[in-house]
């Protein structure tokens, strides 16, 4: 049998059937003579290359899923990018600006301030289905917001004889969307292993905001919420359980900027790592020691080659085991997504809140509560879908290349996408660098899914503040708008008459939608006119395309942006094509803002002719 000549390169069915019928010819000519279809030998030919074949099938797919680039299946990619250490960001959401108002009675010459209660931190409010909740405390007393920034406007109510009754006091805050929820998990014996995993019970999360474990089993309530904002029996979240070094909010320092806390570093071995699953859902991760790494260089000292092995390996560098007989508190947030983008004065409902009003008369400290009222003065934006299979896959190449360090562009845009989903999150980045300015050009999502160029401060200030722990020393980060080009798009086309007219024309004004959609361009791509036109083409019922022809749509309902390229027609501001192609610059993206009327197909039948001989 050793001399027996095998093919290892036949890889498909037809070949395979081949190479077993020539072996059998070349090593066995006596025992079969009929491989024709009839034949038993014949069945067992097809069974057994069908078997081959799908296992080098099998085989060729199981390589192909552990390759970045070829990986289809969502699960391989995102194994893919946990062994190159990038944690897959969820949804994000979207923050407004809200003015909350409510009546108090006057006293004497001014507002009682008895009655200008404390909405909690937390308080939901709602629009167009979508929650959100309120960042700080807000008190109604108070000229300024909890970081010390003006914005309490007071305004008199007057009745028939001119005299004031009462004040509508405003204040104006940031809501963020979501929920907060708390998930409670009592901690057994068993569940005292190194790198426990545990899993949140919805998907959708935004975010863990703090993780307790309080000794004890007993709870029937979960903490307050000043408790989970404090550090004791707090359990910190890390990228990597090698990390020891934490970034807190310091209370013993003011902010100088409104919506951004002051932060320093702890070291800390109470730490845990999360990932979003294929399916949706938040994994945690605890750490894997027990004893101090002091403690067992000691106990070394002191016993020499007595220690215990086990004891010394197992220490708290990859962090600590949880506690037995313990209750674990999860707080953390559940929503974002595109749709929570919201426009102007949709955010009007009052939700759940904590609203408390301390006032000597129990029936006005009621009526103070009843007239709380919201409205969001400004749109609701930022808010962000989880990344596609296909831009996880662009976000492991740049991860891997990063190693958590800023040094080339791709760099900081890796680092940008970990950013964690409280701070926000830009819908379009280009990021470029001239002579150590690394400049990063963002765009945000409007209520209609379309690019826009109005980005709120807070989310250029987190993202400047967020890249400064990555910057090399001499970097300088600096954030601005990037510039969104609306365009319209006329195309000629001569139609086969056979074909259903109106069913054609909606199947090229989708294509042109496609072509253009902002989920799939980015910031400096070129718009190929030909790529377009090839498209079209292959659509069944087109002869031809005769003519492809795009207008650069300035000001009223698009955008003030124009495209550095030259117009062929500066009335009708038709760009002049070069090479078929509208060059974008890197801080530049085309789009299409409203397809159903941007978006003209001019239609020219040709009959169809039957030739007879």
């Amino acid at each position: 049998m050793a001399n027996k000549k095998i093919s290892y390169t036949t890889r498909d069915f037809a070949g395979i059937r081949t190479e077993l019928i020539n072996f059998t010819r070349s090593y066995y000519p006596d025992l079969v003579q009929n491989f024709n279809d009839a034949g038993v030998f014949s069945v067992l030919l097809d069974l057994n290359a069908a078997v081959t074949d799908n296992l080098q099938f099998q085989i060729d797919r199981s390589i192909q899923e552990t390759v970045l680039q070829y990986a289809q299946q969502k699960s391989s990619i995102y194994n893919i990018a946990k062994t190159y250490g990038l944690k897959i960001p969820g949804s994000r959401p979207s923050v407004a600006l809200v003015d909350f108002s409510i009546t108090v009675p006057a006293f004497g010459d001014r507002e009682d301030l008895r009655y200008c209660g404390v909405l909690r931190r937390g308080s939901q409010v709602n629009g167009a289905g979508q929650p959100f909740e309120t960042v700080y405390d807000i008190d109604f007393s108070s000229p300024t917001n909890a970081e010390g920034s003006p914005n309490r406007l007071k305004i008199p109510n007057f009745d028939a004889n001119n005299n004031i009754t009462n004040y509508t006091i405003t204040k104006r805050e940031v809501i963020v969307n979501g929920i907060t929820k708390v998930f409670k998990r009592v901690i057994t014996p068993n569940d005292v292993k190194p790198f426990f995993e545990l899993f949140l019970p919805e998907k959708n999360v935004l975010g863990i905001t703090s993780v307790l474990l309080k000794d004890g089993t007993q709870y029937t309530s979960p903490p307050e919420t000043q408790e989970f904002m404090s550090l004791l029996n707090r359990w910190y979240e890390v990228k990597a359980l090698a990390e020891d070094r934490v970034f807190v909010e310091d209370p013993t320092k003011p902010s100088d900027q409104p919506g951004i806390k002051v932060g320093k570093y702890i070291v800390t071995n109470t730490k845990f790592i999360s990932e979003y699953t294929p399916e949706g859902y938040t994994k945690m991760t605890f750490g894997g020691g027990n004893v101090s790494a002091d403690e067992q260089l000691r106990e070394f000292a002191r016993d020499g080659v007595g220690f215990d092995l086990n004891k010394y390996v197992n220490n708290l560098a990859l962090g600590s085991t949880l506690k037995p007989n313990s209750t674990l508190f999860i707080q953390y947030r559940v929503g974002g997504g595109q749709s929570t983008n919201l426009g102007v004065n949709i955010i009007t409902q009052i939700g759940t809140v904590s609203f408390f009003v301390n006032g000597p008369s129990e029936s006005i400290n009621s009526t103070v509560v009843n007239s709380l009222r919201v409205n969001n003065v400004t749109a609701a934006i930022g808010g962000a879908n989880p990344p596609t299979t296909e831009e996880v896959r662009q976000y492991v190449s740049y991860n891997f290349s990063a190693q958590n360090r800023a040094v080339t562009i791709n760099d900081y845009e890796s680092a940008l996408r970990t950013m964690p989903s409280q701070f926000g999150a830009p819908g379009k980045v280009s990021i470029v660098e001239e002579n150590n300015k690394i400049k990063i050009k963002m765009l945000s999502y409007d209520t209609n899914g379309n690019l826009t160029e109005v980005i709120s401060n807070t989310l250029k200030s987190n993202v400047a503040n967020y890249l400064s722990n990555y910057r090399m020393i001499n970097d300088y980060i600096s954030v601005e708008t990037a510039n969104v080009i609306d365009l319209s798009v006329d195309v000629d086309v001569v139609l086969d008459s056979s074909q259903n007219q109106g069913s054609v024309v909606a199947k090229i004004i989708n294509i042109v939608t496609q072509y253009f959609s902002p989920t799939v361009r980015g910031l400096g791509q070129n718009v190929y006119v030909s790529e377009i036109r090839r498209l079209i083409q292959n659509e069944n019922g087109i002869i031809s395309v005769s003519g492809i022809f795009i207008y650069n749509k300035v000001g009223g309902q698009y955008s003030s942006s124009q495209t550095s390229q030259a117009y062929e027609d500066p009335s009708t501001k038709m760009i002049k094509l070069i090479a078929d192609t509208i060059f974008a610059e890197p801080t530049q993206i085309y789009q299409i803002r409203y397809p159903n009327k941007d978006i003209t197909v001019n239609v020219l039948n040709l009959k169809t002719i039957n030739f007879s001989w």
